[in-house]
């Protein structure tokens, strides 16, 4: 007769796929677990929450990546810059792009220029550009720039995850920002 699956076996499990996730990319994810431990039903509203970070479809890797990688700097101290960087890397985003992206976004090419200023515009670094944004939607495409919009919105929960939960040690905001 099977065993029957226990709350032990269900937070066992839980708690055995984030050690995997921080292992597979060097990660802390200390505060999935904090998350989980305080509220396991807050924990799997989050988890519902995460395709929804990683959606693009129309939009290239490329842009979405650019904009991932722009809010990670903007509001994170550097775990879940580093983990997008991996991130990006897996999706096949060239070294030399991720490497702009993070160190000299001024070389990059004008639509991930744009997707650049638009996302740190949404962040409040700027205001909101309609050339810009129109733009973006004429090269990428409609479909693309809702996208662009979720992975703006979407990716922000993890730093501010972090921070709400009293993570600071694990992400803080920086004290000099991109925008600068």
């Amino acid at each position: 007769m099977p065993k029957e699956s226990t709350a032990t076996d269900d937070e066992s499990q839980i708690v055995a796929e984030i050690e995997a996730f921080e292992s597979a990319y060097g990660y802390n994810a200390d505060y999935m677990k904090d998350l989980f431990a305080r509220s396991p039903e807050s924990f799997r509203r989050f988890v519902a929450a995460r395709p929804m970070t990683m959606h693009y479809e129309q939009l290239t890797a490329e842009a979405y990546f650019t904009a991932a990688i722009t809010v990670m700097q903007e509001e994170d101290c550097s775990g879940c810059l580093e983990l997008n960087v991996k991130m990006a890397k897996e999706a096949g985003v060239s070294e030399l792009l991720i490497e702009q992206m993070v160190g000299s976004p001024e070389r990059l090419p004008a639509e991930l220029k744009d997707v650049r200023e638009h996302t740190l515009n949404c962040l409040g670094v700027g205001s909101i550009d309609e050339e810009v944004a129109l733009r973006i939607e004429r090269h990428f495409g409609s479909s693309a720039f809702g996208e662009l919009a979720i992975a703006i919105v979407g990716v922000r929960i993890y730093p501010g995850l972090k921070r709400a939960l009293m993570k600071m040690q694990s992400c803080h905001m920086p004290n000099n920002t991109v925008g600068e």
